[in-house]
């Protein structure tokens, strides 16, 4: 799978978020960092397909083997995207009124998991997860750790071929972090992960990562976690 941006350019509230913007998403991580109000949550949107961009295009394309044809890759239309996308905004709620357990058994049927594996994969989830106690209480009752862990489980639960995911590290501990980081990076292997995050102390754990830093309303590159490292002190604003 792959993500092509070109020239994109979004406005919020008539003010320019960012313009121009330019750049590649393969499978693998790739971390976006940026200070405060950069425009890392309207970029995560707008590669979702939540919002539209007012200008630039956006392609995604996956690579075919045809015995026929031969190699090629393919373009996806919008709702083609829609169907392999697992998608973790900034400020999870989920529908409030819902129960865990049934809000991830909605979302697991939305995600096309046949219904006779649905109810033990959230069993395997809520169990990993330390939601069991909890599975019948409604999101709106939830902590705000518990419910970022709810949030994570419906974008991961369907091993989505692109999964976004906007901050979602807030509220968990040390061991909630280190489950939800590997089951990240297995599907790591075989999808387009990216991740919003302020977090910069994760990133320097892991190795073979991509890092785009947004700032004034542009992206660039940081080639290796040591430039990261000399970057840090420059981020002392970053989103929190």
């Amino acid at each position: 799978m792959r993500i092509v941006l070109d020239e994109i350019e979004f406005t919020k509230e008539k003010v320019k978020v960012f313009s121009g913007i330019s750049c590649s998403f393969k499978t693998g991580v790739t971390y976006v960092i940026g200070n405060n109000g950069a425009g890392k949550s309207e970029l995560l949107k707008i590669i979702s397909t939540a919002i539209i961009p007012d200008k630039g295009t956006i392609t995604y394309t996956k690579l075919i083997r045809d015995k026929k044809v031969g190699t090629y890759r393919k373009h996806l239309s919008t709702e083609e995207v829609r169907k392999v996308v697992g998608f973790m905004p900034q400020h999870f709620t989920g529908y409030p009124e819902m129960t865990i357990e049934r809000y991830l058994t909605y979302m697991a049927f939305q995600k096309g998991i046949p219904h006779k594996l649905i109810k033990s994969l959230l069993n395997e989830w809520v169990t990993d997860a330390n939601l069991v106690e909890l599975k019948r209480r409604k999101l709106r009752n939830l902590s705000g750790g518990e419910r970022q862990k709810v949030g994570l489980i419906q974008a991961l639960i369907n091993q989505p071929r692109i999964c976004i995911l906007d901050e979602p590290f807030e509220g968990l501990d040390t061991q909630e972090k280190h489950f939800f980081n590997r089951a990240i990076q297995r599907l790591s292997f075989h999808s387009v992960i990216i991740i919003s995050t302020h977090l910069v102390e994760e990133i320097e754990r892991s190795i073979d990562v991509s890092i785009l830093n947004m700032e004034n309303g542009e992206l660039s590159y940081i080639n290796s976690v040591d430039e990261l490292s000399e970057m840090k002190s420059l981020l002392t604003n970053i989103e929190k």
